[in-house]
């Protein structure tokens, strides 16, 4: 280092200093001393007595003194400010790595500490846990954005607790969390660890007066490869816990080849189906309600379908629990329903229109509102719209549901019970609530002709229902064979692709069979019945 950038350089300021004050001091005391100052000045003062010398350099003497108690004040007032500084770095350093609602480290602290873990993953194993809570937003909207913070408050606390001192939990974002664990390899003792994490979620969290219910999707992925990409394990972990995120339970999974393309394919089906929900690219397909006593129509089931840009068309179980999970739901719901609401007001005046209701509206406390709001903007009236409800949407919060249901009711909107038999069938639903309609699922119509257990579970379930009032829906009726054996049964409405596939294009005649001579006497007589005109 050369002589000049050696004084500049901050760490020798000191002795730098230090040299220049001793210089200095030399020079002036070498000068005095040859030409006698001291001796100088004395005869100058004893000349110049009336300029009062003496007593200026008294007071000059007691300078250095009162300039070291000011120095010393200063510089204990710098120090204190040094501290108050340094203390604000620290703090500001603690907030830009940690999450300042649960106190976790975020996402930049989280990618420090797994990227000093992989260094050692050769001998210390990495394994990453993307947990995602199921059904956080029904809890923030419902309860507010306090009961959302005392919730993850809670859930990182547990959490934590969980993990100990075996690994670090963070807080990603939102409702996402990840929890790194090093230096366990793939094997029992791991999956201990992670079904330990996926417990923490199985008890009610009490958030003061409050008790929440929730779930949590788990996804995992361990890598003994020091050299990893960060921004690849996420990834992956990503990707396995959306494997799970479907389920709407406490789920786990481990990440396998592959599931990196299904979750960026999901991503971006959630991304043009945002866009497909603002520019009007879920529309309704009308398929025929047929009375089975006398084959007129007597109503329409609406049936949403994404029409896309090449001009194919996306089936409900391709994006409806995409939608679901990201809270886009609602709005395509409303949209299915305006749609199909101006479709019914250009139909006879007796014919009914039905619409499907996630279970995951349930939880929209304005829900009936915004469809009698619907209903009134567009002038149908309530007695027209049927809303199909599964049983689902029952078993995740009876209470809930039962006052969605009444509530539907009194505004005179009918309810009908969808899929029945396919999910947590019980009776406990049908006596306790008020359904104007129960929809037996196609898997028991289909081939039911040769199916003698089929046929009993029709019969019997077709005459519990009308014990109860309530009039029964045959779906997937599709050959002449299935249509006679749910008429023997008592069913009283059909729905298949019998009676006519979902259509853009409504259309009150039933469509005929171009061989409507062939065939036996019992299809005879089934062709002439759907020939009828609607009611």
């Amino acid at each position: 280092m050369k002589f000049g950038s050696l004084l500049r350089a901050k760490k020798y300021a000191p002795v730098r200093d230090l040299a220049i004050i001793v210089i200095l001091y030399v020079i002036v005391f070498s000068y005095s001393h040859a030409v006698d100052g001291f001796e100088q000045v004395v005869a100058f003062t004893e000349s110049h007595e009336h300029w009062q010398f003496d007593e200026f350099l008294t007071g000059l003497l007691l300078l250095p003194v009162a300039l070291g108690v000011f120095a010393w004040r200063r510089l204990s007032e710098a120090r204190a400010e040094l501290k108050l500084r340094l203390r604000a770095e620290k703090q500001a350093n603690e907030m830009a790595l940690h999450d300042p609602l649960t106190g976790l480290p975020n996402r930049r602290k989280a990618n420090i500490e797994i990227e000093a873990a992989l260094k050692n993953a050769d001998s210390a194993p990495v394994t990453l846990l993307a947990i995602d809570l199921n059904r956080f937003k029904p809890v923030n909207d419902l309860y507010g954005h306090l009961a959302g913070d005392q919730l993850l408050l809670a859930v990182g606390e547990r959490l934590r607790d969980a993990i100990g001192g075996d690994g670090m939990v963070s807080r990603i974002g939102g409702d996402e969390f990840c929890v790194m664990v090093k230096g366990v390899a793939a094997g029992d003792e791991l999956i201990s660890k992670v079904e330990k994490l996926s417990a923490v979620f199985e008890d009610p969290f009490v958030l003061g007066d409050l008790s929440v219910v929730i779930s949590a999707s788990v996804g995992v992925v361990t890598t003994n490869v020091p050299d990893s990409s960060i921004d690849s394990l996420f990834a992956q972990a990503d990707a396995a816990m959306y494997r799970c995120k479907g389920t709407g339970r406490n789920a786990i999974a481990f990440f396998e080849s592959g599931m990196e393309l299904a979750a960026a394919e999901r991503a971006q089906i959630e991304t043009d189906l945002r866009k497909a929900i603002a520019s009007d690219k879920i529309q309704p397909y009308y398929q025929p309600l047929v009375n089975l006593n006398d084959g007129r129509i007597v109503g329409f089931e609406a049936l949403a379908r994404w029409h896309m840009a090449d001009g194919t068309i996306r089936m409900p179980e391709e994006f409806i629990t995409i939608a679901e999970e990201t809270g886009l739901i609602s709005d395509l719901f409303f949209v299915v329903l305006k749609a199909a609401a101006l479709e019914a007001k250009k139909w006879p005046a007796e014919l009914r229109f039905a619409v499907n209701l996630s279970p995951v509206q349930f939880d929209d406390e304005w829900l009936v509102e915004r469809i009698l709001k619907t209903l009134l903007d567009v002038g149908v009236s309530p007695g027209r719209l049927e809303i199909e409800i599964t049983e689902s949407a029952l078993v995740a919060d009876l209470d809930v549901a039962r006052d969605v249901i009444l509530s539907l009711k009194n505004q005179g909107i009918n309810i009908s019970l969808d899929d029945f038999g396919t999910g947590y069938s019980s009776l406990r639903h049908l006596s306790e609530l008020p359904f104007d309609k129960l929809k037996i699922d196609r898997s028991f119509v289909r081939g039911i002709e040769s199916n003698s257990a089929s046929q009993s579970i029709v019969r019997a379930v077709t005459a519990l229902a009308h014990n109860l009032g309530l009039q029964v829906t045959a779906e997937g009726v599709e050959t002449y064979d299935n249509a006679k054996s749910v008429i023997d049964s008592g069913c009283d409405i059909g729905q298949g692709f019998l009676y006519g596939r979902p259509s853009h294009v409504w259309q009150l005649a039933l469509p005929d069979d171009s061989d409507s001579q062939g065939g036996s006497q019992d299809e005879r007589d089934l062709r002439r019945t759907r020939s009828g005109q609607a009611a």
